[in-house]
């Protein structure tokens, strides 16, 4: 009877949960959310596979060396990244009261990844072996092997810290969740202590996100399942919170209204296949072009409501549409369709200092694209007739 190592074991199970969860996960990756949790799931899996090779190179230093050396280097390198990206997810479920205090935090963990990478790189290139070393073919820890890993146990446990001090900022619904995540990961420090040969710290992460998914991610109300936008309900929300930080601050902001014209042509004539994939596409493109921190959402059918960050005149906005607009020509010859695609597009600036229900807002936006879409109507005609 073959016996494997307990790390075996644990490493594989572990990394099966990750890759499962990522692709279960990968369907509402393009929320905030979504990515801030994928980001999660892929660097927690990046290093258990580092300190699995790393396992292996221990175990056969003859031939095997070199992926000892590469496993143990992207551990200790990329180790406090991943408590930065934990932090990171947490956050992208918070709203934006008090953001100058989780931002002290912030600065303290991104410190410390940056501290943790100079040193590292220094500590290996120099050959000094503060942390770690390999005396000929056997691993040895440095003098500052437990100074580092009493910081990391300290992070993590900030960690829980900052969810416990900041959880009114996260929905109601999900903070006894997202308070396991730090948690679970302290455990799994906490038991690796015990037990060195078990890197039980990643199985507390993946174990965190497997509760999760359960309990946040799947049961996200305000995710469109087709594209991973936020839905209409979730756009609603956003545009009222826009509303309120715009009354407050003074500070306009736009919200855009787009319809992808001629879509029922591509359901009816390719399929609603080919009619998901367009609005998965268009989705995708509209990420990309007004970027993360933008509230991006499919509002019904093939009508997308964008609310961008940043941008703070007409100009600025048109440059966005017509980006969208050779996005959807791409999209077009990508997918081969004999459909005159392109987007109607109607948009408005908010006014502080005149203010309209969230109602009346998108009423307006919606009636700008109508007239819009009218006119495409129009020239479609036209070039029919000539």
């Amino acid at each position: 009877m073959i016996e494997l190592d307990g790390w075996v074991v644990l490493n594989f199970f572990t990394g099966l949960l990750l890759v499962l969860l990522w692709i279960f996960q990968k369907s509402a990756s393009g929320m905030k959310t979504g990515r801030a949790y994928s980001a999660l799931l892929f660097t927690t899996f990046l290093l258990l596979l580092a300190e699995s090779i790393g396992h292996i190179g221990e175990a056969y230093p003859d031939r095997f060396l070199i992926l000892a050396k590469i496993g143990y280097f992207l551990i200790f390198l990329l180790d406090p990244v991943d408590i930065l990206i934990a932090l990171n997810y947490v956050d992208s479920w918070m709203d934006q009261k008090d953001h100058m205090g989780r931002t002290v935090f912030r600065i303290e963990f991104i410190a410390f990844a940056a501290i943790n990478m100079v040193m590292i790189l220094l500590d290996q290139f120099t050959g000094l072996g503060l942390i770690y070393t390999f005396d000929g073919q056997v691993y040895t820890r440095g003098s500052l092997f437990m100074v580092r890993a009493v910081f990391m146990l300290i992070f993590i446990i900030l960690l829980v810290v900052y969810v416990v001090l900041f959880k009114n900022h996260i929905p109601e619904q999900y903070r006894d969740s997202l308070i396991l995540l730090p948690a679970l990961s302290l455990a799994g420090a906490v038991v690796q202590i015990f037990f060195a040969n078990l890197n039980t710290t990643y199985a507390g992460i993946a174990i965190g996100c497997l509760v999760l998914l359960f309990y946040v991610q799947s049961r996200d109300v305000n995710v469109d399942y087709l594209t991973g936008l936020l839905n209409r309900r979730g756009i609603d929300l956003k545009l009222d919170e826009s509303i309120k930080n715009s009354v407050a601050s003074g500070i306009a902001f736009p919200a855009i209204m787009m319809d992808v014209d001629h879509f029922k042509e591509i359901n009816d004539k390719y399929g609603h296949q080919m009619g998901d994939k367009a609005l998965q596409e268009t989705a995708q493109a509209l990420m990309e072009v007004f970027g993360s921190k933008a509230f991006i959402g499919r509002f019904g059918g093939d009508e997308f409501c964008v609310i961008p960050a940043d941008l703070t005149n007409s100009e600025d906005v048109e440059l966005k549409i017509d980006k969208i607009r050779e996005e959807i020509s791409r999209i077009r010859s990508e997918l081969c369709v004999d459909v005159d695609m392109d987007i109607s597009c109607g948009y408005l600036f908010f006014d502080p200092f005149r203010p309209v229900s969230r109602k009346d807002f998108q009423e307006k936006i919606d009636l700008r694209m109508y007239d819009e879409k009218q006119k495409h109507h129009i020239l479609d005609r036209r070039k029919m007739q000539v």
